[in-house]
């Protein structure tokens, strides 16, 4: 297309240069031959004027030789044709007709022959025929000083012919030079500019095309399709490039954020920190935002954890006071986005999930959705493994108890069950006859009877098991347990963020509340019980067991009751305040209050 379309416009608008060039150069020529040839015509025209004028004073001189030999003899008479050898030549005449002396010419030859020559034979004395030979002397020298006129006319008009076409020729030289300038110089500086901008990478230079083409307008159009198609495809590389290099570094911000995320998310800090920090940062990877992250504690979907960042005061139940990850603040994003979210999961058990705002119109490439993906792996494994090490803390902790209740069952347990059996005979005996021995004995079993019974309570709760999936699991399945022996539901308020009730208080809490639910099974007689489980701005956990039973009267002490024994115990090991609140018909409120990492200072337990 593009050599067609310049031949096209080579036929239509095509003037060579060379041609022009050839052209000016003829007319130059043809100039210097035209003033050569009108100076060589003038000069011909000249030819001979020299010899007339010769021969003018050879005719003068020969007048005077004949004025000197009057009178003359018959033998001198052919000395009177001085007009031979001038009227003899037609060239010589022509010269007198050029120059329109034809006429004075032929009057001054026929004055002499038909009056001077009469008078110069007739003459006898020379003053006879003096002035006649002077007059006629005159008119020669007229004739001469004609010529001479003519002739120096003719070469001031050579001269005036050679002025003009010098002239004509430098100004044609001008002009010349201004068209070799204007259509050749200027040109091929601006095709060298561009060879030289091409060279240093310069593809903006442009040759200025003119609408009557010549060959610099053709090669000038040629550098232009050429600097045209090289800067398109250097622009094309340059994109690539930008790409390329905008991909490796966004690839080196990928796996700079994939190594810092699996550091930063196998640390000890807690969860909520660790995965919102990491969030903040694939924010900047990807098109998404608002992350927010609910987390499952257990089996039981309708409870979970759901934090995020953006917030504008920190969580109540913030176990770092030095974190601020829920107050990053989060990326601008559009109001016209769909929520997306992907499960936090292994093996069918959910462990939570992750959720994020997309825009509309953009879609993640697969490059992006494999990092999310792989960032959502990452986390399952993270929280596999806090599950996993609280897990191995409970199984050591089990053991360790499991060990604790089998040494007493091996032990005291069998020395107390020996001492009662002892304790039974001595009263079997019938010997026995001092009531105050009867009486010391029936208080020595009973007090064996109150540390048994309370051994084994201890060996029971020694010998109890967590749910692995965690303290809300365990809770449940305690609270179902006592729902089919209550044959009515206990109403549950967990407001306890995930994870704040650790392997070393869980055990204690569930026994806790194991007791409490065990006291209004056998004594309550209760149709309602509430467990409310909170934690306040100063990390203070709060554990209510309600009911709308019978109550008690809290200062007479009542026989084989060891249930608040129990739960003073649990409340201390826990360093934490039981409090008791409960009157005759009006039910029983048992609440421990305690800190989960630090202990509370001890206050009056009301009873």
């Amino acid at each position: 297309m593009l050599s067609a379309k310049i031949t096209k416009n080579k036929t239509r608008y095509h003037a060579s240069i060379i041609n022009r060039l050839s052209l000016l150069m003829f007319f130059l020529g043809a100039i210097a031959l035209v003033a050569l040839s009108l100076s060589i015509q003038e000069a011909n025209d000249t030819k001979g004027s020299a010899y007339m004028i010769n021969q003018l004073g050879l005719i003068r001189m020969k007048s005077y030789q004949l004025l000197s030999k009057v009178p003359l003899n018959k033998q001198d008479d052919y000395q009177l044709n001085i007009f031979n050898d001038i009227t003899s030549s037609k060239q010589h005449l022509a010269l007198f007709k050029r120059y329109n002396l034809i006429d004075e010419f032929n009057q001054l030859k026929d004055e002499w022959e038909t009056h001077t020559t009469v008078k110069i034979q007739q003459a006898k004395k020379i003053d006879e025929i003096k002035t006649d030979i002077e007059q006629f002397v005159f008119r020669a020298n007229y004739l001469v000083h004609k010529i001479d006129q003519k002739t120096e006319s003719q070469i001031h008009y050579i001269s005036l012919l050679q002025q003009l076409f010098i002239i004509i020729i430098v100004i044609f030289l001008l002009a010349q030079l201004y068209y070799l300038r204007r259509y050749l110089l200027v040109p091929w500086r601006k095709l060298i500019n561009m060879a030289e901008a091409i060279s240093k990478h310069n593809f903006s230079e442009r040759f200025t095309v003119r609408s009557i083409k010549n060959e610099f307008d053709l090669l000038g159009l040629a550098l232009n399709n050429m600097s045209d198609q090289i800067e398109s495809q250097y622009l094309l590389l340059e994109e690539r490039v930008t790409e390329k290099t905008a991909k490796l570094q966004q690839t080196n911000k990928i796996i700079s954020f994939q190594y810092q995320a699996t550091k930063q998310l196998h640390t000890s800090e807690p969860l909520c920190e660790r995965f919102l920090i990491v969030l903040r940062q694939l924010e900047e990877l990807v098109p998404l935002t608002q992350f927010q992250i609910r987390f499952y504690e257990s089996d039981y979907p309708d409870y979970y954890q759901q934090i995020s960042y953006g917030n504008e005061h920190k969580l109540p139940y913030c176990q770092n006071p030095n974190c601020c990850a829920c107050l990053i603040g989060s990326k601008s994003y559009q109001q016209n986005g769909f929520q997306r979210y992907w499960y936090l999961q292994d093996n069918g058990e959910k462990y939570g999930i992750l959720f994020a705002i997309q825009p509309t119109d953009i879609t993640l490439s697969d490059e992006q959705e494999n990092l999310v993906t792989g960032l959502i792996e990452q986390m399952t494994t993270a929280i596999m493994l806090d599950k996993q090490i609280e897990q191995q803390k409970q199984y050591l902790l089990m053991k360790e108890r499991s060990a604790m209740a089998r040494e007493l069952h091996d032990s005291i347990a069998q020395s107390l069950s020996c001492l009662k059996i002892h304790l039974s005979c001595l009263q079997m005996q019938s010997d026995l006859t001092s009531q105050s021995s009867i009486d010391l004995l029936a208080t020595m079993r009973k007090e064996v009877n109150i540390t048994y019974s309370q051994l084994r309570e201890l060996i029971t709760s020694f010998r109890l098991r967590l749910n692995q999936t965690g303290f809300y699991a365990s809770l449940m399945e305690l609270i179902e347990e006592f729902n089919q022996k209550l044959k009515f539901n206990i109403q549950l308020e967990y407001q306890l963020p995930l994870n704040i009730i650790k392997s070393k208080h869980a055990f204690h809490l569930l026994q806790f509340i194991r007791e409490a639910l065990n006291n209004v099974y056998k004594h309550a007689k209760a149709s309602q019980v509430i467990i409310s489980l909170t934690i306040d701005d100063n990390q203070l956990i709060t554990i209510s067991i309600s009911d709308n039973g019978i109550g008690f009267q809290p200062n007479i002490k009542q026989d084989n009751h060891y249930g608040i024994v129990i739960m003073r115990d649990r409340a201390e090991i826990l360093n934490g305040n039981l409090t008791i609140n409960t009157e005759p018909q009006k039910g029983t409120q048992v609440m421990v209050v305690f800190k989960a990492n630090k202990t509370i200072p001890v206050k009056t337990i009301e009873e």
